[in-house]
């Protein structure tokens, strides 16, 4: 007897696996039109770029003796708009050679206004 039931068990479970299995998931997409892969390429080009800038070790010396985590830094550049990311390239590149406090003070600006804007907290944390 029990090895009867056992039996319709486990055909019982295999008929629904099989149904189960037949049905197609569904997954909602979009394609993602050209305008939008060109926003994104430029923004990572953007980034790349100040990231470059920020990478340069006068820089990060820098930014630790302000009080500033250059890892934290970057992870709010990530979190910046196109919009801001060009801004703060443009300024990036007016500052001579030798700007260093001027691109952490345009770091330091970018990052009190995040702050105001309530994207980050870095500051709570200070």
């Amino acid at each position: 007897m029990l090895k009867f039931t056992l039996k319709r068990l486990l055909i019982l479970i295999l008929i629904l696996n099989t149904a189960v299995l037949g049905f197609p998931s569904f997954v909602p997409a979009s394609p993602i039109d050209t305008q939008t892969v060109i926003q994104m390429d430029e923004r990572l080009a953007h980034i790349d770029r100040i990231r470059a800038a920020m990478a340069r070790e006068d820089v990060r010396d820098t930014m630790i003796g302000m009080g500033v985590d250059p890892a934290e830094a970057e992870l709010r550049v990530d979190a910046l708009t196109l919009d801001e990311l060009v801004m703060l390239e443009r300024q990036i590149e007016r500052l001579p050679a030798g700007g260093v406090l001027e691109v952490l003070g345009v770091v330091l600006v970018v990052l009190i206004v995040l702050e105001v804007l309530g994207v980050t907290n870095i500051f709570t944390h200070l």
